[in-house]
């Protein structure tokens, strides 16, 4: 019998009785447990949301077929050793698009509108003052708002923002510029992108090329009136290049979800900034009730084709020679 092995489970906030039956179903057994435990290395299918997968342990994996990661950023896992291995890649690629897409454009209305700032001044009864002191902000449809990586959030994003007249600059080296246009977005290069609007939003995975994605150098090319949006993965951007240019007033402001390090020490540089500057949110933006269904829907499609011998449809390493998966299975 096939063993679907699940590492650090996360029962208490996602039960997987929707991928345990998917996998009896199937015929497999079902096993929660750690990734020291002997059962993993003989488990035909591994979920995985925050244990890393590198060369080495995908070396020490005997018969598995597929290696399922809970989440959308597949970074965790050596790719390349995988695909040698004939060991199968998925993720859950689009439970969270609308999510996602959702926060990244509350962000970018809440940082334009003050909202945490107004919000916090009013509670500690400075009505009169909050109200006297922001008179600096600008309305959405003046401002120019650049989205990085035009995948699927990234085009939520620009259809979230589109009714409030705001212009939309946008960069993906793998769409042609028609592609970008049919958004209703203007394709630029990466700088350009940078260097015209009042707001940049991120939306591209974490790979070596994007670490740091935006660094100093970027950095300064940016307005020093402009806001930088993260709801992607921290490390696409060098967090002490932006703690130095918020610093030095070379852009103003950031809202981030996600950040280098999580969760951020007590004495996090970032925390010096006040809300009219600098939004933080816990890594929150994949959040919902209607997502966490969706998640566990497309692992089960995965658990089920693999079991099964099929290609799942959420592969991302579409490349590969799998183990024990007919060639001409679909």
């Amino acid at each position: 019998m096939a063993t679907v092995y699940v590492i650090d489970p996360l029962e208490r906030l996602m039960p997987y009785a929707i991928e345990r039956d998917a996998a009896l179903a199937a015929g497999a057994d079902f096993v929660l447990g750690d990734a020291g435990a002997p059962r993993v290395r003989d488990a035909e299918v591994i979920l995985t949301y925050l244990v890393p997968f590198d060369a080495a342990a995908i070396a020490g994996l005997s018969r598995c077929r597929g290696i399922i990661r809970c989440g959308v950023g597949v970074d965790s896992v050596d790719l390349a050793a995988a695909t040698a291995a004939g060991i199968v890649v998925c993720n859950a690629p689009t439970y969270c698009v609308p999510d996602v897409a959702d926060h990244a454009a509350s962000l970018i209305l809440a940082g334009a509108r003050r909202i945490a700032w107004f919000d916090g001044a009013v509670r500690r009864g400075a009505w009169q003052a909050a109200h006297d002191a922001e008179r600096g902000m600008r309305r959405i449809a003046a401002q120019t708002i650049g989205i990085i990586g035009l995948g699927r959030i990234g085009r939520g994003v620009a259809q979230r923002l589109a009714p409030f007249g705001a212009r939309l600059l946008g960069h993906d080296p793998y769409l042609g510029d028609d592609q970008i246009r049919a958004m209703g977005v203007t394709p630029l290069s990466l700088e350009d992108v940078l260097r015209q609007s009042d707001v940049v939003s991120l939306h591209v995975p974490l790979a070596p090329a994007t670490w740091h994605l935006i660094d100093a150098g970027r950095l300064a090319l940016m307005k020093p009136d402009a806001t930088l949006v993260n709801t992607s993965r921290g490390p696409l951007v060098d967090t002490a290049a932006l703690v130095a240019a918020l610093h030095a007033g070379r852009i103003f402001g950031a809202a981030l979800d996600v950040l280098e390090d999580e969760p951020p020490g007590a004495a996090h540089p970032l925390y010096a900034f006040d809300p009219r500057r600098v939004l933080l949110t816990p890594h929150a933006a994949a959040s919902s009730h209607e997502a966490q269904h969706d998640l566990h829907r497309e692992l089960a499609a995965s658990i089920d084709a693999l079991v099964r011998g099929r290609r799942p449809a959420a592969i991302v390493n579409r490349e590969v020679v799998a183990r024990s998966i007919s060639p001409n299975a679909r």
